[in-house]
């Protein structure tokens, strides 16, 4: 399943960008051009009008606006407010030379006139009938339960119609939701006008009439199954309803020495850049970790990277020396008294993992993946929970899907969650994948969200 599919997480998002994307350049060009098709740009006076469009984009896109679930109008106009507040501050500082121009100011006006009533009106039209996907479910035990949970959450609009009895599936959910048997799929789907069929069962053998299924998908009604629909919605894979065949059959986890490449090339080229750019701050950070506590400046540790393959990890050392002699290996956890002051700063920016730039430069790690786990903890949660020792398919991460969609992992519960993500990621690595999260990192970090 693609990030683009329909009801992905990243799709609304994209729509709505694209939307205030076309919003900017026809602001840009009525405005440089006064109608006509003519353009012309002065390298320092109307430098603002080159940055317009993406500086607008950046802004919306860290003031949460593209995220909003719901359209209130209230919360939509309050951060539209403060994203071209941010722009203005931005545009005038590029273009110093200039200040702030009529056209710029009345540019950033019309912006946020035309995004609010753009957002507005794709939740509003997102919520007719004509976008409403009826869903019919082929089984009645607990996975079909949960697909009722999940279609909830999803930014999508489905109406679950009901459920399909089989011979051999158990009936958990409510009777008065059951449409019908099996046989009569197609009848029921036509009557109901499914558009798809979600096969949610307990138990497959026996249950499923392969050649009703096919009937139904030639007169446009799309099947999928349960991983496949809970992958799609909710940005991560149930490792608990999977198996190796559904593994086997994806359309992802292909790991082509393209992509290895096309990774390594991204990873040289992105460490490279913030190692040029923080450097020139490391005396700062080291003074400050000697001055909280003696001992040495970088903490190294075992993790499993890439075909579970043990590697030393460098960082900051943000906790006190032996921290670790009487407890043993422990997560970190909220108020960890192991941390110094200043490490529990500097954990919140994320300045701690600075020095892995240099795991990724020499290899060991790669700037987007899974989080690199400790060996001790690696074979407690790969005995908890299956397909634990696929997420080493790939380099670990710095950053990764799991930490930009989830809090800081303290607990086994917590890694079987991240895990989720972590397989999403792999089945899905792409460029426009790897984008998102860089962006998403920055983001978390501007605004401190799961660190400890």
């Amino acid at each position: 399943m693609g990030v683009l599919e329909n009801g992905s997480l990243i799709r609304k998002q994209m729509i709505l960008m694209a939307g205030d994307f076309l919003i900017g350049l026809f602001i840009i060009f009525l405005i440089n051009t006064n109608g006509y098709p003519k353009f012309s740009l002065n390298a320092y006076s109307d430098l603002w009008a080159l940055l317009f469009t993406p500086v607008l984009i950046l802004a919306s896109y860290f003031c949460e606006i593209y995220n909003i679930k719901s359209p209130v109008i209230k919360t939509l106009t309050i951060r539209c407010l403060v994203a071209m507040a941010i722009s203005f501050c931005l545009l005038i500082w590029f273009s110093h030379t200039a200040g702030a121009t009529f056209q710029m100011i009345a540019g950033i006006i019309i912006f946020l006139c035309f995004q609010i009533s753009w957002q507005s009106l794709y939740h509003k039209s997102f919520q007719s009938s004509f976008f409403i996907k009826n869903i019919l479910v082929i089984g009645t035990g607990s996975a079909a339960i949960q697909v009722e949970k999940i279609l909830k959450t999803s930014s999508g609009k489905y109406s679950l119609k009901g459920y399909i009895s089989t011979p051999m599936d158990p009936i958990d959910v409510d009777k008065d939701k059951i449409l019908g048997k099996i046989d009569n799929i197609i009848e029921l789907s036509k009557e109901h006008k499914i558009h798809t069929i979600v096969i949610a069962l307990t138990e497959r053998r026996g249950n499923l009439a392969i050649n009703k299924l096919v009937s139904c998908k030639l007169i446009g009604i799309r099947i999928v199954d349960y991983p496949n629909l809970y992958e799609t919605i909710t940005g991560k894979i149930p490792v608990e309803s999977i198996n190796p065949s559904w593994l086997v059959q994806s359309n992802g986890f292909l790991i082509t020495p393209y992509i290895k490449i096309m990774k390594r090339i991204f990873d040289i080229l992105l460490s490279s850049l913030l190692l040029l750019i923080t450097m020139p701050f490391f005396p700062i950070v080291v003074f400050m970790v000697k001055y909280q506590s003696p001992g040495p400046i970088f903490y190294l540790q075992d993790r499993v990277g890439e075909r579970n393959k043990n590697f030393t990890i460098y960082k900051f050392r943000s906790m006190g020396m032996d921290a670790e002699t009487k407890l043993g290996a422990a997560w970190a956890r909220e108020n960890d008294p192991r941390i110094s002051k200043y490490g529990s700063f500097m954990r919140k920016l994320r300045i701690d993992e600075l020095p892995q730039l240099i795991n990724v430069l020499k290899g060991q790690m790669s700037f987007i993946g899974p989080r690199p786990e400790r060996p001790e903890f690696v074979s407690k949660i790969s005995d908890a929970t299956p397909y634990y020792m696929e997420r080493h398919a790939v380099k670990p991460g710095i950053t990764g899907w799991a930490q930009v969609m989830y809090p800081y992992g303290s607990s086994l519960g917590d890694s079987i969650e991240k895990l989720r993500y972590d397989l999403y990621y792999i089945n899905n690595l792409s460029l426009l994948l790897e984008m998102l999260i860089v962006f998403e990192t920055v983001k978390v970090i501007l605004f401190r969200k799961g660190s400890r």
